[in-house]
């Protein structure tokens, strides 16, 4: 299944990899050390825990990590399949506490009109100052 990726999208992959210093949260994997990629960084993807549909969470930094492709993210013990529980349920617990997840299945359940222009100017601005 080929995903479509926006523009907005490739901007928010870069500020959550930067975020996460190109390291794999679920395996601690490294991909860029001191600015020099050591791994193939098609393998480093961003993981939406509440899918990209989810308007209103698409580009929510509580929602997303940085996870290997494969296997953490899509392989046969990959987090994919472990969304209502498993081990990509308690990592989101672990990470944002109970209140803090619930907040963002609220958000995610919540209806969003999509507005790219909007959303480039912020994710733009988020990552000048990243950088």
């Amino acid at each position: 299944m080929k995903i479509h990726l926006r523009q907005t999208d490739r901007i928010f992959t870069k500020i959550v990899r930067i975020r996460d210093d190109y390291i794999c949260q679920r395996c601690g994997i490294k991909y860029v050390s001191d600015g020099v990629a050591v791994r193939d960084l098609k393998n480093l993807g961003v993981s939406h825990y509440w899918g990209r549909s989810h308007e209103n969470t698409r580009f929510n930094l509580d929602n997303v990590i940085c996870l290997c492709n494969f296997p953490c993210h899509a392989g046969e013990n990959g987090w994919e399949g472990e969304k209502k529980s498993g081990g990509y349920y308690d990592f989101m617990i672990n990470k944002l506490g109970q209140e803090g997840f619930d907040l963002l299945e609220l958000r995610a359940h919540t209806y969003k009109k999509r507005d790219d222009k909007m959303d480039k100017i912020i994710l733009t601005e988020m990552l000048k100052e990243l950088e």
